[in-house]
């Protein structure tokens, strides 16, 4: 449920919302509390989200997620795919 802190477009969790608002910093962009990202906003956070994977290694040999962490960004990141790629 959005709370006066929360945006009322994210569905995710708290943990979720801490690592959006992180990566979105990182970004340079804003997250609006009434409108979901646009499409551009959209591509830099799934980029920064990207990077956020390959830096705190959250793969193993075979490229899959190695951790609950992992699969958070993963999850973020596919949230944020209808907005960045809305065809």
């Amino acid at each position: 449920m959005p709370g006066p802190d929360r945006p009322a477009w994210f569905t995710g969790s708290e943990e979720s919302l801490a690592l959006l608002r992180r990566v979105a910093a990182s970004g340079g962009v804003r997250l609006d509390p009434d409108t979901p990202p646009g499409e551009e906003d959209a591509q830099v956070l799934t980029d920064e989200l990207a990077d956020v994977l390959m830096t705190e290694h959250c793969f193993d040999s075979t490229w899959e997620t190695t951790t609950p962490f992992g699969d958070l960004v993963e999850h973020l990141i596919d949230g944020l795919n209808q907005y960045a790629y809305p065809d």
